[in-house]
């Protein structure tokens, strides 16, 4: 779920900007996300502080490698959610937190499939992750102690660690868990799980959660007007305990990420006048010309980075790709000029809200 953005937090103008620059080209792309929640929200009277459209539970057409959309029924505000997916959404959050596994993974966006070997082990109570692209331009990372908060990077794994941080009852005020059946996945069985946000600032989710570890084996990210932007799935899972060796470094290029908890402590001089219902501040850091912001509902994450501005820079513009977001734009404070920068797994034009409600505290 997560990509492999590698953003180094004081370079984050540069990256964004290329980030920005590579997807122009890719205009009908670029603006899709956009146009079907637009769609989605004429067609259906979603209101914007009201319930958000459901999705029927979503598949990629076999064989083809390609992400499809699919029907999408509108929703109901009072759909409850049931105390069997109360008690699957405590397994997944235990498990993603707690279990020590290792597997290969695809995951599809934009287009392209990836495949990934994963490590996931806890040592002296800390999660160690070590993550390698098997397809593409080499790519490794080994994460140990990593706050998922401040990640920009692992395994699509990632945005699950979310969980257990921000409290099941927070998930549960602003999405609808519908179970939907079983199914099988990497040879294991696997119950179906329905993701359906209560409001048009967050995408919904189809998760197939494994019967015995409660792990997450496939998860697939979808638009409120039904388009699939992404999907992740475990070919392979062994639940065996995991050696020290098989958390050290595979290739020659592989990074080491230390979390160290250097994420987190600053109090920011930057406020978010507005935020969609239920994204708290989670972590802030600070930038050699600037600060990181960090924001979750539980589930989905959106950082925002608070840069100084040349006096002959004008950053300003969006891009989305897959399920990813960067928006880009820049104010004035006291005659100093700052980018805003947004980046997650939100809707564009919620990323476009969330920049230009940003203040000073003062």
């Amino acid at each position: 779920m997560a990509k492999y953005f590698c953003f180094s937090a004081p370079k984050a103008n540069s990256s964004l900007l290329a980030f920005l620059l590579l997807a122009a080209p890719l205009a009908p792309q670029v603006y899709a996300q956009g146009e079907a929640a637009d769609s989605a929200k004429s067609t259906q009277g979603v209101d914007e502080g009201g319930a958000g459209s459901a999705q029927s539970v979503p598949d990629t057409a076999a064989g083809t490698g390609s992400l499809q959309p699919i029907p999408s029924p509108r929703l109901q505000a009072d759909v409850p959610t049931s105390d069997e997916a109360h008690a699957w959404l405590a397994k997944l959050a235990d498990a993603v937190t707690n279990r020590e596994y290792r597997g290969l993974v695809t995951f599809e966006h934009v287009g392209v499939m990836e495949t990934l070997e994963v490590v996931h082990a806890i040592r002296n109570g800390e999660q160690v992750e070590r993550v390698r692209y098997l397809t593409g331009a080499p790519r490794e990372l080994i994460s140990r102690g990593q706050d998922a908060q401040c990640r920009r990077d692992g395994s699509p794994l990632s945005r699950a660690g979310l969980w257990s941080a921000m409290g099941q009852q927070n998930v549960q005020n602003i999405y609808h868990f519908l179970m939907r059946g079983e199914e099988r996945v990497a040879d294991r069985d696997a119950v179906v799980m329905e993701v359906r946000p209560r409001d048009v600032h967050r995408f919904g989710m189809v998760i197939s959660v494994d019967k015995e570890s409660g792990l997450p084996l496939k998860s697939m990210l979808v638009t409120p007007g039904g388009r699939v932007l992404e999907r992740f799935q475990f070919v392979e899972l062994d639940l065996a305990p995991i050696q020290d060796s098989d958390l050290q470094p595979q290739s020659a290029d592989a990074r080491e990420s230390e979390g160290g908890g250097h994420c987190g402590t600053l109090v920011s001089r930057w406020r978010l006048e507005w935020v969609p219902t239920g994204f708290k501040a989670v972590a802030t850091q600070e930038l050699a010309d600037g600060e990181m912001l960090v924001f979750s509902d539980g589930l989905s994450a959106f950082t925002v980075f608070v840069q100084a501005l040349g006096p002959n820079m004008n950053y300003r513009g969006r891009a989305v790709r897959g399920a990813t977001v960067a928006y880009m734009d820049h104010i004035e404070v006291n005659n100093e000029r700052y980018t805003i920068t947004v980046v997650g797994e939100i809707p564009d034009k919620t990323a476009q809200m969330v920049a230009n409600s940003v203040t000073t505290k003062n």
